[in-house]
C-alpha cells in the first residue's frame, strides 16, 4: 500500500506541471487572444482600410489634379490674360474657350469669369447668365486670395442641373491686378464611374464629402442629389476631432483620409462587426483551440508521467550542452564577447562590452562591434590574444587602470580564456571585462577612513595619557611626602586606581587598532594558567571586598600550563573576573574554577551570580562597544572592548571563547578554553623558573638628566619625582631650548617628550647626536609600534607610554646611565 501511494505521488509530481504547463499557456492564449492580439489585428484592419480609403482618394484626386494641372496651365496663358483684360472680354472668351476646351476631351465644361466672378462666357453655352453671377459663391474669395487652383464644394450646373465641382484659378496681369477667373468643371458622375469599377466587399460603403459635408454619392455611386444631411454634418465634426483617420459613430467604423489640395474627404463606412468580423472569428477559433489544449494536456500529462525520467536526463543533458545564452549575457553588468579564432572578429558582444569597447578601447562611437576585430579594440595588451589562441594559457590583469574619453581613470578586470569544443577544435576566446572602479574607490576611501580613524585614535589616545603622567607623579609625591594618614591613603588610591583605569580605557582602545590592523603581537611561552589567574585576582582583590562579594575558587585542572603570552592571557581573565565584579550585585557570588575537559585541554569558567545577559544580546557581546541595552551602558559605564579584546587575543592562542546565560538577573558563564602544553621542567629557563632580582640598583648620584615637555604640569611633576630619586632635573619646554642647553650644559640623558611646539622630539633627539652620543628616553601618548620604531630609529634607547610607570622609568633611566 505504501508503495502505492508513493508511486501515485511520483506519478501525480509531472502530472501536476504538464497540465500547469498546458492550461496556463491555454488561458494565457485566451488572454492574449482577447488583448494583445485583438488590439493588434485590429489594428493590422485599420491600417489596411486606411491604405485603402487613401487609394481610393487617391483615384479621387487624380481626376481632379488633372483639371488642376489644365486650369493652372490656362491660368498663365497670356492669351488669356489678353482676352480677360480687352475692353469687350465676352464675345472674345467665348471664341478662346470654343477652341480650347475641345482640344482637351475629358473636360466636362470650362468657364472665364470677370474679376467680380461674373460669367464671361462658358461652355455648355449659357447666354443667358453672361454677365451674372452663377455660383461664384462656392469659389469666388478663396480663389482671389490665392494663385493655385481651387476645388469648390459639389453643385447642381446651371445647364443641366448635373452635379459638378468646380476648379478655378485666378488670371492676373503682370503686375498682379486680378483680370479674372478661368476654370472647368468635372461632373460628379463621372468620378463615380471611375469608382464604380472597383469591386468593394458587401456592406461596405465609400463616400466622398466636399468641403461642406455634402455627399457626393449614393449608395450605388451615382451623384447624390441630396443636401447635406444631419448626419453628414456629424460625421464631418467626427473627421475634424479625430486624429488617428478612424472612428466609430452609431455601430459603424469610418476610416478617413483627406484628399489632396481639394477639402474634400475620401471616406470608407461599414458595420462595425462586419468591419471586425476577421478578428472576431479568430478569436473563436482560438478559443477552440484552447479548448482542445486543455484537453489534450490531460492526456499528455498521463503520458508524459510514464517517460518523466527519460525527459529529466533529456533536460539535464541540454543544459549543459548549453555554453552562451544571449540572454543571459546581456543582462550581465561585465563585458563579454566571443573571438573569432580566424578572422579575429567579434563574433558576439554584449551591450557591456560594446560600451566598454568606445569608453576604453577606442572604438568609434556607432560602429558595430562584430565589424571590427580585436585589436581595434584596445582594452587587452596588444598580442594578448595571439598568445591565448597560440598557447592556451588564460590572460588575466586585475584592477588595470585605462582612462575613458573624459579623461578619468577606470579600474578594469581583464581576462582571456581559450574555448575548445569537444573534438579539441579551437572555437575562440572568451573576453571578460568588469569594471572595478567603484570597488577600487571604495577599498581605497575605507583604507584612507581607516587611516584617519586609526590618526584620530592614536591623537585621541596622545591627548588623554598626557594629562596622567603629571597626576600620577603628583600622587607619589603625596605619598611619600605627607605622614601616614588612613583617609589620605584611601584618598590617594582612588585617584591612582581610576587613574590607571583611565590608562587601561586608553590602551583598549589602541587595543582595538591594532587588532583591526593585524599589529597585535604576542610573546609565547609555557606558562601556568593557574598562577596568570590568581595575579587577575589580586587585581581586582579591592573591587571585590568593595562589593562584598563571595569568590569561590575550584581549580581542579591537573594539566594547567599552556603556550601563551602572559600578559595577554592576564588581561583576559582580568577582563572576564572584572566584568563578573562590575555586573554582579552586593553580596553576590563569584565561581572561577578549571577543568581538563581532555589531557590536551584546559577550560577555565569565571561564573557569576550577576544581572545575566537578555538572549537577544548574547550574540552581540563579543562585538566592539556592545554592551547590550543602553541602560546598562548607562548604569556601568565603560566602552564595551574588554570582551571583544579577549575573544581576538584567545582566538589568537588557538583557543575559544564562550558564554552562556540563563536570562536577565540569572547570571552569566563565561568560559574559556585553551590547548594544554607538557609541564617545563625545574631550571629550563623559563621565565617562572627563573629568580627575579627584586632589588634595585644604587641611585647613581648627581646625574644631570634634561627633561624636555611643553606640558607645564607633567615637567613639575616628573621633576619632582625625579629630584626625590637623587637626580638634578633641567627643564626645557622646546626642542629649540632643549638644543641650547646641550649646546652650553653637560647632561648625561635626555628625556623628552615627541609632540613639542617648535619640532618633533624625533628631530630634537637626530639634532643632538650628531654632536652628541647623548642617550634619550621618548616619552609619548602614541604608543604604537610604528611609534616606537620611529622613535629608535631617531636614536631613542627606549620610548615610554604615558601615563609614565615611574618604577619602570626609574629602572629605564638606571639601565642607561649606570
Amino acid at each position: 500500500m505504501t508503495k502505492r501511494r508513493r508511486d501515485r505521488f511520483e506519478r501525480s509530481k509531472i502530472i501536476i506541471p504538464i497540465l500547469l504547463a498546458g492550461w496556463i499557456p491555454s488561458i494565457l492564449t485566451l488572454i492574449v487572444s482577447y488583448t494583445i492580439l485583438r488590439d493588434t489585428l485590429e489594428s493590422r484592419i485599420l491600417r489596411d482600410r486606411q491604405t485603402l480609403v487613401q487609394l481610393l482618394g487617391h483615384v479621387v484626386g487624380t481626376d481632379l489634379s488633372r483639371s488642376s494641372a489644365l486650369v493652372n496651365y490656362y491660368q498663365t496663358l497670356p492669351e488669356v490674360a489678353r482676352t480677360l483684360s480687352s475692353p469687350n472680354p465676352a464675345p472674345a472668351a467665348q471664341q478662346w474657350l470654343n477652341s480650347a476646351f475641345y482640344s482637351h476631351p475629358n473636360i466636362d465644361g470650362m468657364f472665364l469669369a470677370g474679376p467680380d466672378g461674373a460669367l464671361l462666357a462658358s461652355i455648355s453655352t449659357a447666354p443667358d447668365m453672361v454677365g451674372k453671377d452663377f455660383g461664384a459663391n462656392s469659389w469666388h474669395e478663396e480663389t482671389a486670395a490665392s494663385d493655385q487652383a481651387f476645388v469648390s464644394s459639389v453643385h447642381p450646373r446651371f445647364s443641366d442641373g448635373r452635379l459638378v465641382t468646380d476648379i478655378v484659378a485666378a488670371v492676373r496681369a503682370p503686375d498682379g491686378t486680378l483680370l479674372g477667373f478661368v476654370g472647368d468643371s468635372v461632373l460628379v458622375e463621372r468620378i463615380g464611374r471611375r469608382l464604380s469599377a472597383i469591386e468593394f466587399s458587401d456592406r461596405f460603403l465609400f463616400e466622398v464629402l466636399d468641403q461642406n459635408g455634402a455627399a457626393l454619392f449614393a449608395n450605388d455611386l451615382k451623384p447624390n442629389p441630396g443636401a447635406t444631411s444631419a448626419e453628414s454634418g456629424e460625421l464631418v465634426n467626427k473627421i475634424r476631432q479625430s486624429s488617428s483617420g478612424h472612428f466609430e459613430y452609431q455601430n459603424k467604423l469610418y476610416s478617413f483620409s483627406r484628399i489632396e489640395s481639394t477639402g474634400w474627404v475620401a471616406l470608407v463606412e461599414q458595420p462595425v462587426p462586419v468591419a471586425y468580423k476577421p478578428v472576431h472569428d479568430l478569436l473563436e477559433r482560438m478559443t477552440v483551440l484552447a479548448a482542445w489544449l486543455v484537453g489534450l494536456t490531460a492526456v499528455f500529462a498521463w503520458l508524459g508521467s510514464r517517460f518523466y525520467q527519460r525527459q529529466l536526463e533529456s533536460k539535464q543533458r541540454l543544459e549543459r550542452e548549453v555554453i552562451f545564452n544571449e540572454k543571459m549575457l546581456a543582462n550581465m553588468p561585465g563585458g563579454i564577447a566571443l573571438v573569432d579564432p580566424v578572422s579575429r572578429k567579434f563574433l558576439h558582444a554584449n551591450d557591456s562590452f560594446a560600451r566598454m569597447a568606445e569608453r576604453f578601447g577606442d572604438l568609434p562611437p556607432g560602429r558595430d562591434i562584430t565589424e571590427v576585430v580585436c585589436d581595434d579594440v584596445k582594452i587587452a595588451p596588444p598580442g594578448a590574444i595571439e598568445r591565448v589562441l597560440s598557447f592556451g594559457t588564460p590572460f588575466q590583469l586585475i584592477e588595470q587602470p585605462l582612462n575613458d574619453k573624459t579623461g578619468v581613470t577606470h579600474f578594469l578586470d581583464i581576462n582571456l580564456l581559450r574555448l575548445q569544443g569537444a573534438d579539441e577544435t579551437i572555437q575562440g576566446v572568451l573576453y571578460l571585462v568588469e569594471d572595478k572602479t567603484r570597488d577600487v574607490t571604495l577599498r581605497q576611501e575605507l583604507i584612507a577612513a581607516n587611516a584617519a580613524k586609526d590618526q584620530f585614535l592614536a591623537q585621541l589616545s596622545h591627548e588623554l595619557r598626557s594629562p596622567l603622567t603629571p597626576v600620577i607623579a603628583m600622587v607619589g609625591e603625596l605619598e611619600a611626602e605627607l605622614p601616614d594618614s588612613k583617609p589620605v591613603a584611601e584618598a590617594l588610591e582612588v585617584v591612582r586606581r581610576n587613574v590607571e583605569l583611565e590608562a587601561r580605557l586608553i590602551d583598549d582602545l589602541l587595543d582595538v587598532t591594532r587588532i583591526s590592523k593585524g599589529k597585535l603581537q604576542l610573546s609565547f611561552e609555557p606558562i601556568c594558567v593557574h598562577q596568570i589567574l590568581q595575579r587577575a585576582y589580586e587585581i581586582c582583590r579591592n573591587d571585590i571586598e568593595a562589593g562584598n562579594l563571595e569568590v569561590i575558587f575550584r581549580l581542579r585542572a591537573a594539566y594547567t600550563y599552556v603556550d601563551g603570552d602572559p600578559a595577554r592571557l592576564q588581561q583576559v581573565f582580568w577582563n572576564l573576573i572584572k566584568n563578573s565584579v562590575k555586573f554582579t550585585p552586593e553580596k553576590g557570588q563569584i565561581t572561577i574554577e578549571t577543568v581538563n575537559s581532555t589531557p590536551d585541554k584546559i577550560e577555565v569558567r569565571v561564573i557569576d551570580t550577576g544581572i545575566g545577559i537578555e538572549s537577544e544580546a548574547i550574540d552581540k557581546i563579543f562585538n566592539a562597544f556592545e554592551q547590550g541595552p543602553r541602560d546598562i551602558t548607562r548604569r556601568f559605564g565603560g566602552l564595551g572592548l574588554g570582551l571583544t579584546i579577549s575573544k581576538t587575543l584567545i582566538d589568537a592562542h588557538g583557543g575559544q571563547i564562550h558564554v552562556q546565560s540563563p536570562g536577565k538577573d540569572q547570571g552569566a558563564s563565561f568560559s574559556v578554553e585553551l590547548n594544554t602544553v607538557d609541564t617545563p621542567v625545574e631550571g629550563d629557563g623559563h621565565r617562572e623558573d627563573r629568580p627575579v632580582d627584586r632589588e634595585p640598583k644604587p641611585i647613581v648620584a648627581n646625574r644631570r638628566v634634561l627633561l624636555v615637555d611643553d606640558h607645564q604640569d607633567t615637567c613639575l611633576g616628573m621633576k619632582r619625582m625625579l629630584e626625590r630619586r637623587g637626580y638634578q632635573i633641567s627643564i626645557a619646554h622646546s626642542a629649540q631650548q632643549a638644543v641650547e642647553k646641550v649646546r652650553t650644559q653637560e647632561f648625561d640623558l635626555l628625556i623628552s617628550d615627541i609632540g613639542l611646539p617648535d619640532r618633533s622630539g624625533y628631530e630634537l633627539m637626530r639634532e643632538v647626536r650628531l654632536n652628541k652620543r647623548l642617550p634619550g628616553i621618548a616619552l609619548s601618548g602614541f604608543g604604537s609600534e610604528e611609534d616606537v620604531n620611529q622613535a629608535r630609529e631617531a636614536g631613542f634607547a627606549e620610548h615610554l607610554t604615558k601615563p609614565i610607570n615611574f618604577e619602570r622609568l626609574e629602572k629605564t633611566i638606571q639601565s642607561l646611565i649606570s
